[in-house]
């Protein structure tokens, strides 16, 4: 199950899906792209690359790779709480 919480021009989404005490990266990949297709409206959209084994802990706060109309762009992911939830930034 996942569920959105959007607001502030920021999505967060919680997983449900952990490797141990780190975040599934397949999962979170999924999530970036589903975040950037329905809340900020991005449709040429590619190459969703997240780094593996973050921690899933409050405050962790990676950068994702992705490719946006043609163009390389980054979004940072910041976790929430230990549930997993976590806010994508917009493209960058």
């Amino acid at each position: 199950m996942v569920v959105v919480l959007a607001s502030g021009g920021v999505a967060g989404w919680l997983l449900g899906l952990f490797q141990g005490d780190t975040l599934d990266q397949q999962a979170v990949q999924g999530s970036v792209q589903k975040v950037l297709r329905e809340d900020f409206g991005e449709g040429d959209l590619r190459d969703v690359s997240c780094p593996a084994d973050q921690p899933a802990k409050t405050g962790t706060t990676f950068d994702c790779s992705v490719t946006v109309a043609g163009q390389p762009k980054k979004v940072t992911v910041r976790v929430l709480n230990e549930d997993a939830q976590f806010e994508v930034g917009a493209p960058k």
